[in-house]
């Protein structure tokens, strides 16, 4: 009888502090403003994750609109068949107002996913700008990929470098940066905190976009 007393008393304290342990590790990960990072250099895509600055830290965290703002941008990338990635975005802003729809294709060997956006707000610095939409239907999601859903955000760089577009061309090409952010509803609006100056964006390098695809950042009249 001792035997047995003692055997379900450790069973006990074995089971509580499994508990606890469980408890612990999901309060941890629920505490940390962390994204989903989305490589695509090489024409070979690749998932990381990445602790952003938080609210304390960064001024610029969460992304505030001006009354001045007035900016429109839109654009089309096409990648190389093994790639299987297409990016189309309208985007504009007036003053307290942002316009707009994104859709994002991707068919790679691990993974294809397909999801449409509205557009949330636009960052400018010149001939560069950075787009942040809010995903509002999953078409597809297949593979090796983020459980990601509807209400994530979905933010990436491109550079408007004129009209160029066309390989060995005298003008040089637009380009989209090789580095873009999936971050789930939590996490505050980026287009600040992580502004087209940020070195996130060349972290991983940019890709042409060459025609069909374009890209135009101005301004609305």
């Amino acid at each position: 009888m001792k035997n047995l007393i003692f055997t379900i008393a450790m069973g006990l304290i074995l089971l509580t502090s499994c508990s606890k342990d469980d408890s612990l590790e999901q309060t941890e990960l629920q505490t940390i403003d962390s994204v989903y990072i989305l490589n695509q250099s090489n024409n070979t895509p690749n998932w990381d994750t990445m602790v952003i600055d938080s609210p304390q830290n960064s001024a610029n965290y969460a992304y505030e609109q001006n009354n001045s703002n007035r900016h429109s941008i839109e654009g089309l990338y096409m990648s190389p068949p093994q790639n299987g990635l297409t990016i189309q975005w309208t985007g504009s802003q007036t003053g307290d107002r942002t316009y707009g729809v994104a859709e994002f294709k991707q068919i790679s060997p691990s993974f294809n996913f397909h999801f449409k956006m509205k557009t949330e707000c636009i960052s400018v610095d010149g001939n560069e700008a950075v787009y942040g939409g809010v995903i509002t239907q999953i078409v597809s999601l297949l593979g090796d990929v983020p459980l990601i859903e509807e209400g994530w955000r979905y933010y990436f760089k491109v550079i408007d470098n004129g009209e160029g577009g066309i390989p060995g061309g005298i003008i040089p090409s637009d380009q989209l940066s090789n580095m873009t952010i999936f971050a789930p509803p939590g996490i505050p609006l980026l287009c600040n905190g992580y502004s087209p100056s940020s070195y996130i964006w060349s972290s991983q390098g940019y890709t042409d976009v060459y025609e069909p695809g374009f890209v135009i950042v101005g301004q609305v009249n």
